[in-house]
């Protein structure tokens, strides 16, 4: 039999008797949802053998406990639930589950056995006997309830009355559970009788240690009443309290180490509630907290790595290219090596998915030496996910931010703040306004944790994000940031990624040889240019594991010992190819001009196609262009139109003729001003009948006086370029800047023309 299943903290309800808790932890929320909302409304009530547990599992609980019945449930403030519970009968937990966030218990009832005899029947007298003789530690309420039991006003079963009787008893926890894991109903008795005898001596004694007590007490020691009770308690049973030896260790803990004053007083408040409660569940409550404050890092710090060249060497192992991100590094640790007590910046590192953000980060911590954490932000939604949860209710907790600094076990961590611009928000708060006191540098030495309570310093933390669109970072953050690009790999990136980086760690996961399975540049490329389309390295990394797994089959079924992948060997594996890139068309043609686009997965080829014919003055626009692009379009139109006599174009009467642009690949989409210079060299080629060379590529956006504006990715529009075959290629003077950028083996074989108006694209393409 399954039901939803609430586990308790030191505390038993017998069946027959209603109950009020209060419900904190989110598996025991989840839980009270799902049985609330079911037909019959029952759970399952067990205690947990240790009320400090915040996630116990089945072997940490008692085996019996009650079926309930919710009867009442009342949502508070602070997010936890008061529930009215109607206990019914006993059962023995079988095994526990989880499902959706609640957990769900397998269970058999249980049954009294001898539960009516002669035996019974003289028990109960004497039962009835032992309570009638002192209900002076009872409620007036509880006393009267007690009467009405035996007395018969109600009609309430030998069972019922034992177990109502065990419920009002002043015993343990651990007593209460003994009697009610007992199903011998004659034992059972027995039980309640011998608490009942020892409880009227426990009061006897209880009066004998006051008048000690208050023999001896002063003004000055009253506010000390409770903890000297407990002590002549001990002294009087011969016990030992463990809370008390815990107490005292965490005690010797912090005065022992060089936690901050404010933190000691802290603790040492807390410990002595602790000593001095007798409530169990204020104590868990207490002592998590405690331990919390305790086991995070207050002064501990690592050794940074201060050997520049010993970091630099530790990066290009485990990176290829990303110079200028290296470049950074190495900047910030001179800075901090010369000035130790400046304050750490916060780096964001953006990019597509797939060029190696997370591991950067991991290989930054690597080679500074630091403790690494992380701290995934995607789908995060909830304000107290960054700042914990009031101190109100057990199971409440810190936020992520204090959790990964105790997982750092120091100060100066480097901290990873993965998937910045995919945090959301909703009606529990804004977690990106959270994030703020983390990520300024000028608050972050005094964070707030609504659990911890307690200023907490992350000034030495060193901060590093990543995020796939920086215009999706929230704007307070963003100003907060230092943007570091990451853009899309070159061919010439993948293939040495591939070869330095993924085919020694895939042949050294798949037990392979490097002299078994050796990999050639050509196929290698192959993969990268047909198979692949990204502007990572995760696709070619499956290709390449695919690779080797079909070589270990091939060992199996053909006993070859080793194989050399080419393109020969990469079609056969990896079968049809899935991708083109485009190449410059073989024959030139008036009105194809090629121009150049910059895609999330890298560049390509652009041509652009124009021609006319009559019609009444329109222009139609073809090739899923989105709007920029056909701005573009007709910007370059009127361009030529207001020059047509400069460009030649004399026998042509717009108003009798329709000019028609195509861009190929219809089902790509395509947006950007970048092809402004390109449109309009197709449309003067086109109009004029001549030729435009088809080793010639450009971009750059245009006005309608001609002016050639800045664009953007030029370094992976001239590599798709030189790949399609071009070898001159026309931009915006303003982009000499991110020349730099292209390799130089590609550079070196392309000449550049600098424009600043389109004239002198029609100087050096058409007056030749």
């Amino acid at each position: 039999m399954f039901k939803p299943i609430l586990i308790t903290r030191g505390i038993v309800i017998f069946p027959s008797i209603s109950d009020k808790l209060d419900v904190g932890r989110t598996k025991s929320l989840a839980s009270i949802k799902v049985a609330n909302n079911s037909e019959d409304k029952r759970i399952v009530l067990v205690s947990q053998k240790d009320p400090a547990l915040d996630d116990p599992q089945f072997e940490d609980l008692y085996q019996v406990g009650t079926l309930c019945e919710i009867t009442k449930v009342i949502q508070a403030e602070d997010g936890s639930l008061k529930v009215n519970l109607k206990s019914l009968k006993r059962i023995k937990l079988l095994d526990i589950d989880e499902k959706d966030g609640a957990l769900y218990a397998n269970f058999e009832p249980l049954k009294d056995t001898n539960a009516n005899s002669t035996e019974i029947s003289e028990k109960i007298r004497n039962l009835f006997n032992a309570i009638s003789s002192d209900t002076s530690d009872m409620s007036a309420e509880d006393s009267k309830k007690l009467k009405a039991i035996f007395n018969g006003t109600k009609a309430y079963s030998n069972s019922k009355i034992v177990d109502n009787v065990a419920s009002y008893l002043p015993i343990s926890i651990n007593k209460k559970q003994q009697i009610l894991e007992e199903v011998d109903l004659s034992k059972r008795l027995d039980i309640v009788l011998s608490c009942c005898i020892n409880s009227d001596q426990m009061l006897k004694v209880d009066r004998e240690i006051n008048k000690r007590i208050n023999d001896t007490l002063s003004k000055q020691q009253k506010e000390f009443y409770l903890r000297e009770k407990m002590r002549v308690v001990k002294e009087e049973l011969g016990e030992i309290s463990s809370k008390e030896n815990d107490v005292n260790n965490l005690k010797k803990r912090v005065l022992n180490n060089p936690y901050p004053q404010h933190i000691k007083d802290r603790v040492i408040s807390e410990l002595n509630r602790i000593e001095a409660g007798n409530n169990p569940q204020e104590s868990a409550i207490n002592r998590s907290y405690v331990e919390w404050l305790l086991d995070l890092p207050w002064w501990q710090l690592s050794i940074d790595n201060s050997d520049l060249k010993a970091v630099e060497k530790t990066l290009n192992e485990s990176h290829y290219g990303l110079e200028k991100v290296k470049e950074r590094i190495i900047e910030y640790l001179a800075v901090k090596t010369r000035s130790p007590n400046s304050k750490a910046p916060i780096i964001c590192l953006v990019g597509p998915p797939g060029v190696g953000k997370s591991t950067l980060a991991y290989s930054i911590a690597k080679a500074l030496n630091k403790k690494f954490v992380k701290m995934s932000l995607g789908g995060v939604r909830d304000e107290a996910e960054i700042r914990g949860h009031r101190k109100t209710y057990i199971g409440s907790m810190p936020g992520r931010v204090i959790k990964a600094m105790k997982q750092a076990g120091v100060v100066n961590p480097l901290f990873l703040l993965d998937e910045l611009d995919k945090m959301t928000s909703d009606m529990r708060g804004d977690p990106a306004s959270a994030l703020l006191e983390v990520l300024d540098i000028e608050q972050n030495s005094k964070f707030s944790d609504n659990y911890i309570e307690e200023d907490y310093d992350l000034s030495k933390v060193m901060f590093v994000a990543t995020a796939n669109y920086p215009d999706q970072i929230p704007t307070p953050l963003y100003d907060r940031l230092e943007i570091i690009e990451l853009t899309s790999y070159t061919e010439r990136e993948k293939l040495e990624i591939a070869k330095q980086y993924l085919i020694p760690k895939i042949l050294k996961d798949s037990c392979i040889d490097t002299k078994e399975l050796k990999f050639t540049d050509e196929g290698i490329l192959h993969m990268i240019r047909h198979y692949t389309r990204e502007a990572g390295v995760r696709e070619l990394e499956r290709l390449i594991r695919k690779i080797a797994r079909k070589y270990v089959v091939k060992q199996q079924h053909k006993n070859i010992k080793t194989e050399l992948v080419d393109k020969a060997v990469v079609l056969e594996d990896l079968k049809k190819e899935i991708f083109e890139y485009n190449t410059k068309d073989e024959k030139p043609l008036p009105g194809v001009v090629n121009g150049m686009a910059y895609t999330s997965a890298g560049g390509d080829l652009l041509p652009i196609e124009a021609t006319f014919f009559p019609g009444k003055g329109n222009i139609v626009i073809t090739g899923n262009l989105k709007e920029t692009m056909k701005e573009s379009a007709s910007v370059a139109l009127g361009y030529v139109k207001a020059n047509a006599k400069k460009f030649g174009i004399t026998n042509i009467d717009f108003s009798k003729i329709d000019i028609h642009i195509h861009v190929p690949s219809g089902g790509i989409p395509k947006d950007g001003p970048s092809a402004g210079v390109t449109l309009t060299t197709a449309i003067i080629s086109a109009l004029s009948k001549r030729i435009v060379p088809n080793t010639i590529a450009m971009t750059g956006e245009i006005t309608l006086r001609g002016k050639v504006l800045i664009i953007g990715g030029v370094k992976e529009k001239v590599i798709s370029a030189f790949r399609g075959g071009v070898n001159e290629i026309f931009i915006p003077k303003n982009d000499e800047r991110y020349l730099e950028d292209v390799p130089t083996e590609v550079r070196n074989k392309i000449k550049f023309h600098l424009i600043e108006h389109y004239e002198e694209i029609y100087k050096a393409i058409f007056t030749k």
